[in-house]
């Protein structure tokens, strides 16, 4: 009984399924060579740094008090992620809570960075980072 209901699932689901593959019959895409070229004035994607080719995105061009709410948020941020550092340093920690010290260190290091290239959506993002992260040391 079993065998004959599994072999007409079979005959259903392959009749059902084969009209899948054969019903869509679409020219492809047109080749990359043949594609227009982008207007000569448009920006890059990405600059690169100095000291190395990490990609380095372009700050996104916000209204000044827009600008200066993030600003003043990536600050909070860094100076509560600061705070909490500042309580763990020249303690005994566990290399899990060093891990997450180093790794708070660097976001705060990186969010000044976006402050001074003047990517404050940047900054504030790598501060929120921080602060989250600093959240995980236990330090009194």
């Amino acid at each position: 009984m079993a065998l004959l209901a599994g072999a007409a699932l079979t005959a259903a689901l392959g009749t059902g399924l084969s009209g899948c593959a054969t019903a869509h019959k679409e020219t492809p895409g047109v080749p990359i060579d043949q594609r227009p070229s982008p207007p000569a004035g448009t920006p890059p994607a990405a600059a690169t740094t100095g000291n190395d080719s990490t990609p380095v995105p372009v700050p996104h061009s916000a209204t000044p008090s827009g600008e200066e709410s993030l600003r003043e948020l990536a600050v909070r941020d860094t100076v509560t992620a600061s705070k909490a550092l500042a309580r763990c340093a020249g303690k005994n920690l566990t290399p899990e809570q060093e891990s997450t010290f180093d790794a708070t260190m660097n976001l705060l290091s990186a969010t000044r960075e976006a402050l001074v290239r003047g990517d404050v959506t940047r900054a504030r993002s790598l501060a929120r980072n921080a602060r989250q992260l600093v959240t995980s040391l236990d330090c009194p």
